[in-house]
C-alpha cells in the first residue's frame, strides 16, 4: 500500500512538472527581451517548473482546492508566474545601484 501511495505521488509530481513546464514555455513568449541567450531561457524554464512542483500543493491547500484539474491549472499558472518573477527580480537587481545603497546605509554616503 505504501508503494502505491508513492507511485500516485510520483504521478502527481510528474503532472505538475508538465503543467509548470508548459506554463513557463507560454510565459517565455512575453519575455523575449529578458531571455537573451539559451542559458537565461533554461533558467527561466527551470524556475517555472520548480515553482510549480514545490508551491502548487501549498497554494492549493491555502485556497482549499482538491479537484485535480484545477490543481493542474494552479501548477500551470505558478509555472508561468515563477519564471516571470525571477525575470523581474533579475531586472531589479541589474538596475539597482547596490553599492550606493550599502554606502548610504552603513556610512560614507549622502546623509
Amino acid at each position: 500500500m505504501d508503494s502505491l501511495h508513492r507511485l500516485l505521488e510520483l504521478i502527481d509530481r510528474f503532472g505538475l512538472l508538465i503543467a509548470g513546464l508548459v506554463g513557463a514555455v507560454v510565459a517565455s513568449w512575453w519575455h523575449k527581451d529578458d531571455l537573451t541567450d539559451w542559458r537565461a531561457w533554461i533558467v527561466f524554464l527551470i524556475t517555472g517548473v520548480a515553482c510549480s512542483i514545490y508551491l502548487t500543493s501549498m497554494v492549493s491547500a491555502y485556497l482549499g482546492v482538491t479537484e485535480p484539474k484545477i490543481v493542474a491549472g494552479i501548477g500551470f499558472l505558478l509555472g508561468a508566474f515563477g519564471g516571470s518573477l525571477l525575470a523581474a527580480i533579475n531586472r531589479a537587481i541589474k538596475s539597482a545601484d547596490l553599492w550606493a545603497l550599502i554606502r548610504q546605509r552603513f556610512g560614507g554616503g549622502n546623509p
